[in-house]
């Protein structure tokens, strides 16, 4: 049964700080606009020094990548093109970690990073840093920068309200129960 509780599981409040060695931008293909914008914004403040930026091919008809269009949009937002690390190959959560896990290790290696603040989806928040979790090393601290996207225009406050709320709950509640048990991901530390 979904209740109060389930949204503020599922809906992570942002960090309190962002300062990280890492953005981490999950791949979207309705959202990449807001997704470009927050991790532009962390950069530009300087609370990032680098960017890492997921997703294959947006979908049928489409030649380019979910990555390619982060980083086109970052890059006119004024990151340099330096500071952006490609992951272009996936087409889910787990392959946005699994993938980008092994272009972090090669461009700045997974030892020195000791913060990654994750840029995601609110609804899609806790999933996704389970799955950090799961496949980062541990001393990794992990951190979260949820942005609200226009498309579904939720949030943990008012989720409840509509039918699109709360199917994108309902549905993010099964995929955490199946992950979990497959062993895709790992729950957060309390």
């Amino acid at each position: 049964m979904i209740t109060e509780e389930t949204g503020k599981y599922i809906f992570l409040d942002e960090s309190s700080d962002l300062r990280a060695d890492v953005a981490f931008v999950f791949g979207t293909n309705k959202a990449w606009r807001e997704a470009s914008w927050r991790a532009a914004d962390l950069y530009l403040r300087g609370l990032v020094p680098k960017i890492v930026v997921t997703g294959g091919v947006i979908g049928a008809g489409h030649r380019d990548t979910e990555a390619a269009v982060h980083a086109d949009e970052l890059v006119r937002l004024g990151v340099a093109r330096a500071d952006i690390m490609f992951e272009d190959r996936s087409t889910n959560t787990l392959e946005n970690v699994l993938f980008a896990k092994g272009v972090l290790d090669q461009e700045v290696g997974l030892a020195t990073i000791g913060t990654i603040v994750a840029v995601v989806k609110n609804g899609h928040s806790r999933r996704a840093l389970m799955t950090l979790r799961k496949h980062m090393p541990r001393h990794i601290k992990l951190l979260v920068a949820p942005y609200v996207p226009e498309y579904i225009g939720v949030t943990k406050n008012d989720w409840f309200e509509s039918e699109v709320g709360c199917k994108m709950v309902e549905g993010e509640m099964d995929r955490i129960r199946r992950y979990l048990e497959k062993g895709d991901i790992a729950e957060l530390d309390p």
